[in-house]
């Protein structure tokens, strides 16, 4: 077993093949019949003005659909769209490494909440552009995207250009990460160039509860393309900021820190003052 480190909270482990795994490590079984499946492959082909949806026969609920955009970061390669599951659809964008695009890793980001929409984290944390006016953006330098492929996506449905035709939701964060799971073996089932690198969970605040979720639905759907003779998702790293994960303990917290750091009481008041 090997340690991931969720920033400055805890610790999660996951089996060592989870950075062991390589494409050619991938030998389709005898009970997976290729003849159902053909890669898309080529992002360089996606059309800028229509989507093209991509399918899996092992996952015939669940479909993406996908267009290049010109969107915020003019000096890579940019995409956007929806994963589809029924009549849910979980908005993404997706903006390819300003470095090395063919061999940089590959990071999903998520905001926590719960309903954050994750333009948060692209507009004014850690994406390539920043917001300047209603209808312009520009160059963010310091962006996750000068060393990584990173898809920032809007979950659970509901939240930001996220939706569902009949008012659909997700009841729990398990059932959301099921979607998740199966939008990132679509991903890397299509589109091979990323198969096998590294890839990082990653976000903030109440997604530290949605990331421990992600990584376990795909821990245990690696298993199942095991079986396949697909090749598993190598999931690499699970990072947290300043995670919400433990509702009473982060609340507990409150309590002493203004005792700890008098310049905390200064601003938000002292115990006393919090619990009337």
């Amino acid at each position: 077993m090997k340690s991931l480190h969720l920033l400055g909270l805890c610790t999660l482990s996951l089996p060592s093949f989870a950075r062991a795994w390589s494409p050619n490590q991938a030998v389709l079984g005898e009970s997976y019949d290729a003849g159902l499946f053909t890669p898309f492959e080529d992002l360089n082909a996606l059309s800028e003005t229509q989507f093209t949806t991509l399918k899996h026969p092992m996952f015939p609920k669940h479909g993406v659909r996908i267009k290049k955009s010109n969107f915020c970061d003019e000096t890579v390669n940019a995409y956007t769209g929806y994963i589809d599951v029924e009549a849910r659809s979980l908005f993404f964008y997706f903006f390819e490494s300003r470095n090395d695009p063919a061999k940089d890793d590959v990071m999903l980001w998520a905001n926590g909440g719960p309903g954050c929409s994750s333009s948060l984290g692209l507009f004014l944390e850690l994406g390539p552009c920043r917001i300047v006016d209603n209808n312009n953006t520009k160059f963010h330098p310091e962006a996750w995207n000068t060393r990584a492929n990173v898809v920032f996506i809007d979950q659970p449905v509901g939240v930001g250009f996220s939706y569902a035709d009949h008012g659909e939701t997700v009841s729990t964060t398990e059932d959301g990460a099921k979607d998740i799971a199966a939008f990132v073996h679509l991903f890397f089932e299509h589109f091979k160039q990323f198969q096998g690198r590294p890839f990082h969970l990653s976000g903030e605040s109440y997604a530290g509860r949605y990331l421990p979720a992600y990584a376990a639905a795909i821990y245990d759907q690696n298993t199942r393309l095991a079986e396949y003779g697909l090749t598993p998702v190598n999931l690499t790293s699970v990072m947290i900021g300043n995670g919400y994960v433990d509702f009473y303990r982060v609340y507990e917290s409150y309590y002493d820190m203004p005792l700890e750091r008098p310049e905390w009481a200064q601003r938000w008041g002292t115990p006393r003052t919090m619990n009337r």
